[in-house]
C-alpha cells in the first residue's frame, strides 16, 4: 500500500526545484550577457561613444551600461550575417538606447561595425556611420 506524502515534503521539493531552476535561468542569461558584451561589434560601439563628445554632452559622464533584453527579437539578433543590438545607456544627464547595426559578408568572419546610433526620448543621433560595411577588411572612418 502506498504511503501518504507529507505536505511539508511536497513543499521542499517543489522549493528545491524552483531555486535549481532559477539558479539556472540567471546563469543562462549571465553567460548570455557576457557572450554578448565580448562581440567585438559590441565593445568597438562602447569605444566610439566614449571618444565622441556630442554623446558624452548628452549623456553625461560617466555612461553606464545596462542588459540586453533578449527577449526582443526583433531589435537584438545575431544571425550569420547580420547583426543589431539595442543597448540601455544611461549616464548623468541623460539616458536612451545605443542601436548597433554590424554586417559580415562571410559567416565565419568577424563582424564590421555599420552603424552606432544613440537614442533618447528627445532626439536620435549618428554617432558612427559606414555605409561602405559589407566586409571585415573594409576601414571605418568617424563622423561626428
Amino acid at each position: 500500500m502506498l504511503k501518504r506524502v507529507q505536505t511539508s515534503t511536497l513543499v521542499q521539493v517543489a522549493a528545491g526545484t524552483f531555486l535549481a531552476g532559477a539558479t539556472g535561468l540567471y546563469l543562462a542569461q549571465k553567460s548570455m550577457q557576457y557572450r554578448v558584451r565580448s562581440l567585438t561589434h559590441y565593445q568597438e560601439a562602447f569605444k566610439i561613444i566614449g571618444s565622441h563628445e556630442a554623446a558624452q554632452k548628452l549623456l553625461g559622464p560617466p555612461i553606464q551600461v545596462g542588459a540586453v533584453d533578449f527577449s526582443d527579437r526583433r531589435r537584438n539578433y545575431v544571425d550569420n550575417f547580420d547583426s543589431k543590438l539595442h543597448i540601455p545607456v544611461a549616464g548623468t544627464l541623460s539616458s536612451g538606447y545605443v542601436n548597433v547595426v554590424a554586417v559580415r559578408s562571410v559567416p565565419t568572419d568577424g563582424f564590421e561595425t555599420k552603424l552606432v546610433e544613440l537614442e533618447t526620448d528627445d532626439l536620435s543621433v549618428v554617432i558612427y556611420d559606414n555605409p561602405d560595411a559589407t566586409s571585415p577588411s573594409n576601414t571605418s572612418t568617424l563622423t561626428s
